[in-house]
């Protein structure tokens, strides 16, 4: 399309430290790990980072507070391609998370999440499309009401607290498999106008308004962020080349499927084609 979509992903942003290893510390234990590195995570920011690296013009609305750590985080993303909204000076640490990654790639996570006080208003008249991952509430809820008249995306990973008020304004909601009200009902049994609905399913068929999409098998290495890559390169998709929602939840697929072939939720980057 000739115009350029602008993406503003409201949510994590959190310094992520990540272990690569099957020894998981015992109380009063210590495991050592030659393999560890350090990322830039949360949901939110995987999709806008994946956003960017497809092409598109995404902005991280977050809390990150104000210190040497923040502007840290603020620079790399910039780097990335990222326009980054920090709503709060507060002087404490960035939210942080331990990862342990298996050799199976699968990952266990100790996730740091602070309450921070906001200091900035917001102004919705830019973007095309909002994502919200349902986290950082104290400056998700007050976007969430300003977002009348554009396309509301949800990250709907798992069920969390004032959920209901995100459903309420979702044009498009995907789901993972987790995402489960207190009766077990999935997406489709909740009271949920959306136009559109998906479950992802890892290696499973995703499921779209009553029809499975194949899911490519992949080896994989690492599933950390895997789930946030998909949110961001379906928008990509779905928004920027105006796919079909059906094709944009195929095109998403692929990336994460290609995302899990490495370790670190952003080294697919470098191979994609």
């Amino acid at each position: 399309m000739n115009r350029e979509v602008k993406g503003l992903f409201v949510g994590l942003c959190t310094k992520d430290i990540v272990y690569y290893t099957d020894e998981y510390p015992a109380h009063n234990h210590k495991s050592k790990t030659e393999e560890f590195a350090t990322y830039i995570g949360g949901p939110a920011t995987n999709a806008a980072i994946t956003y960017a690296a497809l092409g598109g013009n995404a902005t991280i609305a977050t809390c990150l507070g104000n210190t040497d750590e923040a502007s840290a985080m603020i620079t790399q993303l910039n780097r990335a391609g990222i326009n980054v909204l920090n709503y709060s000076a507060d002087d404490i640490l960035p939210n942080m998370a331990s990862i342990f990654v298996s050799t199976d790639g699968k990952r266990t996570i100790v996730s740091g999440q602070h309450t921070f006080s906001v200091n900035q208003k917001h102004d919705l008249g830019t973007y095309d499309f909002v994502l919200f991952d349902c986290n950082q509430q104290e400056i998700s809820l007050d976007i969430l009401l300003e977002s009348e008249g554009k396309t509301v995306v949800l990250d709907a990973g798992s069920f969390k607290p004032n959920i209901e008020r995100f459903l309420d304004k979702a044009d498009i909601v995907i789901a993972s498999e987790d995402f489960v009200d207190g009766k077990g009902n999935t997406i489709f049994a909740m009271n949920c106008e959306a136009q559109h609905k998906a479950v992802t399913r890892g290696e499973k068929p995703i499921l779209y308004n009553g029809t499975e999409i194949p899911v490519e098998q992949v080896a994989a290495v690492d599933t950390l962020g895997a789930g946030d890559v998909f949110h961001g390169a379906f928008c990509y998709a779905y928004f920027a080349e105006e796919k079909t929602c059906e094709d944009a939840l195929r095109f998403a697929s692929k990336v994460a499927g290609e995302s899990i072939k490495y370790r670190g939720p952003k080294e697919w980057i470098n191979h994609w084609r």
